[in-house]
């Protein structure tokens, strides 16, 4: 494994690039309310490698990244592009100018504007001025500049029609027209794209199709900056990676040289120990919790499935094969057309949310941002929402009860930051999903329904929130997880069932569930 720059305890092998690189970051510290977040780091991004920022959830790779975006101002430290220096303070446009373009896990795209309309507002909205838009123009330059990356997209198709991985493309094609159009205003070399988790909400089988594109941007010299929490990915797409830990630069190592376990232990900084199998513990004779019959929903046709007490039940299946839609449909968030759920002596033909709860169903949703939680409300506000009744005397809420539970909550599920006061938003994505688990696991509930529930956190965040549900599950907590990470249901499933066109064509018993089997079934389920 090589490694240049040293570790924050001064380990590691130092090696220099040869190449000029297109961007250098040296000694940059940032701190907030005298709290430092980044102490001295550097990143050196070489032409033509796509490089990977990689570290655990609060490491400080976003706040690395919103220095260079201009959201945040550096306290110390310098940079250079193009092996130009680059005067700092940056300003609200941050590198942009230099030849620098963000593509963040949202993507920033309107569902009800077009293609051609995001094309033309990143080519005119820097220029200075009125300016009248030539769209006659400007749709030959979109058509070839999708033609050159091979994106087979209309440009007047609107956003909201398009698959997941075609928008995470146009916002990349997007991005480097933009970067094309600096560098044609300011003369600038060559350029630099930062990928924030792009891939968190794609399927799987998706995801090929974007990083072939980060392979033309590469092949024409320009660079890539991949955040990404999914080791797999990264060690597939990346040339090079620089790990952050607490702050600090841990180092920065060739992908190829390097092995899996030797990142995370960059990462973790120490070697990381998988969490043994859960073995089944009422698969066979536990009581029936919750029994769903003949269920059709937008995807899901005519599906019946038992679900255990102390039992993970793991859903899986390609995107669009109804897995996603499932734990939606059981919960009441999403139409049930046809079908019922039966717990215990109550038939339920049309489940709502708040029936559903009071039969003490929760719901973990994969969209956590969207759907899981208030962003713009503190930790407290987000965690006393199911326990507002309770705390509840007239018009009088006992807020001193409710901060103790989210003080509480925080503390057993170790958050971090430990402030219930902080803004929901500026968790960490695995903080923000320990934070949601540990306000409904407060409700004690009978059923969880998780979709996605390890999407988009760090290996650490990830242990946790495994270990979380397992000792809920060992507390007789039945679960349904629907995910398309089999790892994670090799991990922790009792038993996995199989959808293709909304429709069960397996089920695998705990001691058959293996990645193998489980792709093998996934993918010839299309064709059954």
């Amino acid at each position: 494994m090589s490694v240049s720059s040293a570790d924050r305890n001064g380990g590691g092998a130092t090696s220099a690039p040869t190449a000029t690189p297109i961007l250098a970051a040296q000694g940059l510290v940032k701190s907030f309310n005298g709290v430092t977040v980044l102490h001295g780091v550097d990143l050196t991004i070489l032409p033509g490698e796509v490089h990977g920022l990689l570290g655990a959830n609060g490491c400080g790779k976003s706040t690395l990244i919103k220095i260079l975006a201009g959201f945040h101002e550096a306290d110390a430290g310098s940079l250079t592009f193009n092996g130009k220096a680059v005067p700092m303070p940056l300003g609200p446009r941050g590198l942009r100018p230099n030849g620098m373009a963000f593509v963040h896990q949202d993507l920033g795209l309107v569902p009800g504007s077009t293609v051609l309309e995001h094309m033309a507002l990143d080519s005119y909205g820097a220029r200075t001025g009125t300016t009248r838009i030539r769209w006659r123009s400007e749709r030959r330059r979109v058509s070839d500049l999708l033609d050159r990356f091979e994106v087979d997209i209309d440009p007047r198709r609107l956003v909201e029609t398009l698959t997941p991985v075609q928008r995470a493309m146009v916002a990349v094609v997007r991005a480097v027209g933009g970067q094309e159009q600096e560098e044609a205003l300011t003369g600038e070399g060559r350029s630099v794209l930062v990928l924030d988790e792009p891939t968190v909400f794609l399927p799987r089988e998706e995801i090929e199709l974007l990083f072939a594109l980060l392979q033309k941007l590469k092949a024409q010299g320009d660079s890539v900056i991949l955040v990404s929490h999914d080791l797999d990915e990264v060690m597939v797409a990346t040339d090079r990676v620089t790990v952050l830990r607490d702050g600090y630069l841990v180092g920065t190592a060739v992908t190829k040289q390097s092995t899996p376990d030797q990142v995370v232990e960059m990462i973790l900084g120490a070697a990381h120990v998988e969490i043994s199998r859960m073995r089944p513990q009422a698969t066979t004779t536990g009581t029936d919790v919750l029994v769903a019959e003949d269920l059709t929903g937008e995807r899901v046709k005519h599906l019946s499935l038992t679900l255990r007490e102390g039992e993970v039940l793991g859903v899986t299946g390609l995107a669009g094969s109804g897995f996603e839609e499932l734990p939606e449909l059981l919960f009441g968030a999403r139409p049930l057309y046809a079908g019922s759920i039966t717990m215990g002596a109550l038939k339920i033909k049309k489940p709502k949310p708040a029936q559903m709860m009071s039969q003490g169903v929760v719901l973990i949703p994969a969209d956590r941002k969207a759907e899981g939680a208030a962003q713009e409300l503190t930790v407290t506000e987000n965690l006393s929402l199911p326990f507002l009744t309770r705390r509840a005397k007239g018009w009088s809420i006992s807020w001193k009860a409710l901060r103790q539970q989210a003080l509480h909550v925080c503390e057993r599920l170790n958050v971090v930051p430990l402030n219930i006061g902080l803004v929901f938003r500026n968790l960490s994505g695995g903080n923000q999903q320990k934070a949601l688990l540990g306000k409904w696991l407060e409700l004690g509930p009978r059923v969880m329904l998780l979709n996605e529930p390890t999407q988009g956190v760090d290996i650490g965040a990830r242990a946790d929130i495994m270990k979380l549900i397992r000792a809920a599950v060992a507390d007789g907590m039945s679960v349904l997880c629907a995910t398309s990470d089999h790892d994670q249901l090799v991990e922790m499933a009792d038993r996995v069932i199989v959808l293709s066109n909304g429709r069960v064509t397996s089920e695998f018993p705990s001691a058959e569930i293996n990645k193998d089997t489980l792709a093998n079934a996934v993918y010839k389920g299309v064709s059954a």
